[in-house]
């Protein structure tokens, strides 16, 4: 099975979401500088700052709330969740030699401070060039043949 095209596709899609993502960004803080230009002759330069960032706040936080009520609102189907409880065995029993029972039973138990905790590793690794030059000497040579043996695996299963 020629794995380019699916793979093609799902980097294109993780682009244009970065990309929105950039772009909303990018309006937000447009608007924000908006109102300090608007209200710094006004209030000064200080107070000015401080509205814009409290204004700041509060469009994440309603943000926040927003995405959370959509992704809360949302019934879930099975057709939602590609893993099936089969193939999540198959994964925990794959992980199991490499971390022990006791912490895949804590990993299951607090998923979402790992899931927390995921996203902090990224946002370390992307911030850092440092971090990301250390972790690619690191692990380079072992993720590289794990993908291999990933894409191997996945080349013969498909045939």
């Amino acid at each position: 099975m020629n794995l380019r095209r699916p793979l093609s596709s799902l980097f294109s899609l993780n682009a244009l979401v970065w990309l929105a993502m950039l772009t909303g960004l990018a309006t937000l803080l447009c608007f924000a500088a908006a109102g300090w230009l608007a209200l710094a002759p006004h209030v000064g330069a200080p107070l000015a700052s401080l509205y814009t960032g409290l204004g700041l706040l509060v469009v994440t936080v309603l943000l926040a709330l927003l995405v959370r009520r959509a992704v809360a609102s949302k019934p879930e189907t099975p057709s939602d969740h590609p893993h099936t409880p089969a193939a999540e065995a198959r994964l925990e029993d794959s992980l199991r030699p490499l971390i022990g029972d006791s912490a895949l039973r804590w990993t299951r138990d607090n998923s979402s401070l790992v899931a927390i905790g995921a996203l902090a590793a990224g946002v370390l690794i992307a911030a850092s060039p440092g971090t990301r030059r250390f972790l690619t000497r690191a692990a380079g040579p072992v993720v590289t043949r794990k993908a291999l043996e990933a894409y191997r695996g996945y080349s013969n299963d498909q045939d």
